[in-house]
């Protein structure tokens, strides 16, 4: 989201021109101070104080953002961009059950809001409420059928509640709408993986990889394919494998995840320096991984350094067994949610 960039109101509102001033140079938090002085006086009073909200938003000033977006609100200011602000603001301040309130208003207030709709299928995603978020995606759908972010949505829910045919329509039916996205693509490799249809899964993914090479995750996934289809050392699927993880890190040098199986893939091949220094990216990228951990000792143990070896060994065991601690005493499940590919949003109304 960003400062609504019209110009100041008719009165020539010199605090509107100001905080609009301020924000074009970043200034959020004296951009606000200034919408804020305008909104008294200006012939659009909603206008500035929405300017306010996001002001406060982007200045990551949540406290401030959520009541001013409240006060507008109770004006009779309901419209679903401002809902879309307050929700914003709620879930970067850990407001959970706030920010879903918010973006449920916004659905409501423009049932047409797909922003709304997909914040709220990914916040019941984090809380494994996938009943709950097919039904928003199928509510979403009915208003916005040729959303491909919602059929997306919706094949995420139903691939996560084990109906993977269903799934592999929704994907299909992304992909179809928008042939220029990676993740219905890669999604739609995904669920080749869970049918066991490897061959299907690498040729999918090869050709999302092609099809977007500029994509972290699409490099990763067709690495991933091709190393559960059995891409055996010396042959040109392993090969291919390294080189798609080579780019994947590449693009994104956090993803822990691609650097992990690159630093098994240099280890495999002997090159055990250039494999430890992946571990010990990914181990610290990742610190609750033990993966890392344990590859890290093979490769110290085959450099002879097994002082260094014992002591990961003895690490990863300590880790584990806190992990079973942990899962004995009924602690939540944390999701990971690493290697998520950002979806465009919607740029919002302009005024």
């Amino acid at each position: 989201m960003k400062i609504l960039d019209s110009l100041a109101p008719e009165d020539g509102d010199s605090h509107f021109r100001a905080g609009a001033m301020l924000a074009e140079h970043q200034l959020y938090a004296a951009a606000a101070r200034q919408f804020g002085l305008a909104r008294p006086t200006s012939k659009d009073p909603y206008l500035a104080g929405y300017n306010q909200t996001l002001a406060y938003l982007n200045a990551a000033d949540y406290a401030a953002a959520i009541r001013t977006a409240n006060e507008l609100l109770n004006q009779g200011h309901e419209t679903a961009e401002l809902a879309d602000v307050a929700a914003t603001a709620y879930l970067k301040s850990g407001q959970a059950q706030e920010a879903y309130n918010a973006f449920r208003l916004a659905a409501h207030l423009d049932p047409r809001n797909e922003e709304a709709y997909v914040e709220l299928c990914e916040m019941s995603l984090d809380h494994d409420d996938y009943d709950r978020g097919l039904q928003i995606a199928e509510i979403g759908l009915r208003h916005l059928p040729g959303s491909e972010r919602l059929y997306l949505q919706r094949g995420i829910m139903r691939a996560m509640k084990g109906q993977f045919d269903e799934g592999e329509k929704d994907f299909a039916k992304a992909s179809e709408l928008a042939p220029q996205e990676v993740l219905p693509a890669v999604s739609l490799g995904l669920i080749a993986m869970q049918k066991g249809n490897l061959d299907k899964a690498v040729a999918t993914l090869r050709h999302a990889a092609g099809q977007h090479p500029e994509s972290y995750v699409a490099q990763y996934w067709f690495a991933e394919a091709l190393l559960r289809a059995g891409a055996a050392s010396g042959t040109i699927r392993r090969d291919e494998a390294l080189a798609a993880l080579k780019q994947s890190v590449r693009l994104n040098p956090n993803f822990w995840h691609a650097r992990a199986d690159l630093g098994k893939l240099l280890l495999d091949r002997d090159e055990v320096d250039a494999a430890i220094s992946e571990l010990q990216k990914a181990a610290s990228l990742n610190p609750s991984s033990t993966g890392p951990l344990y590859l890290l000792a093979q490769a110290y143990r085959r450099k002879g350094d097994e002082s260094r070896a014992q002591e990961l060994i003895a690490e990863v065991s300590k880790r584990q067994a806190e992990g079973r601690e942990s899962l004995a005493q009924g602690r939540p499940r944390q999701l990971a949610r690493e290697g998520k590919a950002a979806v465009p949003a919607s740029q919002g109304q302009q005024h």
